[in-house]
Formats: structure tokens, sequence, C-alpha cells
């Protein structure tokens, strides 16, 4: 009988450490934060672009410092951004630094059961103006491609204290002497153009090797009409 006790505890002790195993995640397993979804709508003057406006989210994981995400929109101004971690802060700018629009945390509204969290819509066609602007070659330059950007304070150095590089996705490639519009924040002091050109005439080849110009400062009530690249 005493043996027979001693199997049938032994038996329930190798049960219940196996279901106190089973109960819960150890301290070394790794939980995933749930992805969620920033949705919303950025309502701008009429026109064919983000021409210069930027929507940055800044997410904050559990793991890691806290980082800033560039949020696409499409023509009618609609986003949906997935993301994991924390959501600190959305911020809209004209031209990098010229921010026009805020949201931070304690503002943001409540997950849906979806995982969403909607913004709405942001109308901003009060607080932006519409400028055209056009980048012609100097004199004897050849014709070709560009890019160009707005900044609101004088662009940031790339990797190794060199030019910043402007992508493709972010800046498109049009050519000298097409027209460009541009939206610009009411009332600020500060507004630079840089303007880019690859080093050879193939189309859209050797960005990184080519040449800019910094055009400014220019007060939003100056900004010319045309700029000459050399």
């Amino acid at each position: 009988m005493k043996s027979l006790a001693a199997v049938l505890f032994a038996l329930l002790l190798v049960f219940a450490v196996g279901f106190a195993c089973r109960g819960g995640p150890t301290s070394d397993q790794h939980v995933t934060s749930p992805e969620r979804v920033l949705v919303g709508q950025v309502l701008l003057p009429n026109g064919t672009g983000s021409r210069g406006v930027e929507i940055r989210a800044t997410v904050a994981a559990t793991d890691s410092e806290p980082r800033v995400v560039w949020v696409l929109f499409d023509e009618q101004g609609h986003f949906a951004l997935p993301f994991r971690g924390s959501l600190t802060k959305v911020s809209v700018t004209a031209g990098p630094g010229a921010e026009v629009h805020r949201i931070v945390a304690d503002e943001f509204p409540q997950d849906s059961r979806a995982g969403q969290i909607d913004l709405g819509v942001i109308d901003l066609r009060d607080r932006l103006k519409k400028h055209r602007i056009v980048v012609r070659a100097a004199s004897g330059k050849p014709a070709g491609d560009i890019r160009v950007a707005m900044w609101s304070s004088p662009p940031p150095l790339g990797p190794g204290g060199g030019p910043v590089s402007l992508g493709s996705r972010q800046f498109p490639t049009v050519a000298l002497g097409d027209e460009q519009e541009w939206l610009l924040p009411s009332n600020v002091q500060s507004i630079y153009f840089l303007v880019e050109r690859p080093s050879g005439p193939e189309r859209g080849r050797k960005w990184r090797s080519g040449h800019q110009r910094l055009f400014g400062p220019f007060s939003s009530a100056k900004v010319p009409t045309e700029l000459i690249m050399d």
C-alpha cells in the first residue's frame, strides 16, 4: 500500500509541475505587441500630389528607441500606417521642419475593436498656400532631369557629413523647365529649395554623385517663381 501511495504521489507531482509550466510565459519568452493601424485623411488645397507636405509618426517600441516613420497618403489624402508599439506623436509639415499640425499621445482617439487609431479628417486648406516655381538650366548648361526638395531650415547632412540624397519616392524626378507647385505654410520666415541633378546625361542615373545647389532662405511672401540651376 505504501509503495502504491508513493507512486500515486509521484504521478500527481509530475502532473502539477507540468500544469504550472503551461500556466503562462516564462520571463525568457518575448511577447510581441499587437499590430495596430493609424488611419485618417489630410485635406490640402486643390492640386495633385503632396507638394512638399509630409506626415510623420513617432512610434516607441518596448525594446528600442522611438523611431520616426514617414506616412504615405494617396491623391485624396487618405493614409493607413500599420505599426507595433506606442504611438507618441503625429506631425504634418510643409517641408521638413515647418510644422503645420501636431497631435500628441494624450490627444489620440481610443483604438477601435479592429485595432485602428482613426485621426479623422485633418483639414489644412486654410494653413497652406499654393506657389508655382520652375527650375531652369543656366546659360550653356545642358537640359536634363532634377529632383527638388523644400525645407524650412538648412537641409541636414547625409551619412559621413556629405550632402543629403533626395530619394525618388519622396522627391519625384522632373525635367528642367517643368513647372512645379508647392504648398507653403503661411508667414514662415525661411524656405529653402535644394535642387539635385545627376552627374551624367543618362536619365535617372548617378544621382548620389551628382550636383546639388541650395537656394534661399526666402520668406513665404518672397519665394521666387524661377530658379536657375548650373
